[in-house]
């Protein structure tokens, strides 16, 4: 099954968002209620499913690229493996904010909270979810073609790196986002 690169963020948005318009007519609602607390759970564990699915697709494409590059050159496999996890980094930044949300968080979540501010905490974790599910394949394809480099050229590898850094660098930015917006909740 083949995804196009505009479904992917798409069906994410379209994930993120369904239960804040299924949930709108009532988020003007000052008693604390049990859908408070499950909109902002429910938007930690997408936020973290999204990237990991992001990071799942990231490592798949480098890992076929370096077994490619493995039958030929056994003796790379320490870079193939670190050029292999980069993307895998996407999936940590969204379980790094879910679990700081959940931290910093827990005691006003239990306490309860309304369905609008259940939203806005939901609203925060869009950022980290979209922005991994949309940078870990798109860094693994600097990597994968990273791994061409080596191919030719062993001595490669820090370009190639700093090349993936810098579409992770939009991975990190999704997380900064969240992190300040869920802490300006606090």
């Amino acid at each position: 099954m083949r995804i196009s690169r505009i479904t992917l963020p798409v069906v994410a948005a379209a994930v993120m968002l369904a239960p804040m318009t299924t949930l709108a007519q009532d988020a003007a609602a000052t008693t604390n209620s049990v859908w408070g607390p499950a909109l902002a759970f429910l938007g930690a564990g997408i936020a973290v499913a999204l990237a990991c699915i992001g990071s799942s697709i990231g490592v798949s494409v480098t890992g076929q690229a370096g077994a490619g590059l493995l039958t030929e050159k056994s003796d790379l496999a320490g870079k193939v493996i670190v050029l292999t996890a980069l993307p895998s980094s996407q999936g940590l930044y969204g379980m790094v904010a879910a679990l700081l949300f959940l931290f910093q968080h827990a005691d006003k979540l239990m306490s309860g909270i309304t369905i609008g501010q259940g939203m806005m905490y939901f609203a925060g974790f869009i950022p980290v979810g979209i922005a991994c599910l949309a940078s870990a394949p798109w860094q693994a394809k600097v990597c994968a073609a990273g791994m061409h480099m080596l191919a030719k050229d062993e001595g490669s590898t820090g370009r190639v790196i700093t090349l993936a850094a810098l579409v992770e660098t939009y991975a990190l930015v999704g997380f900064l986002i969240t992190f300040f917006m869920l802490n300006a909740l606090a």
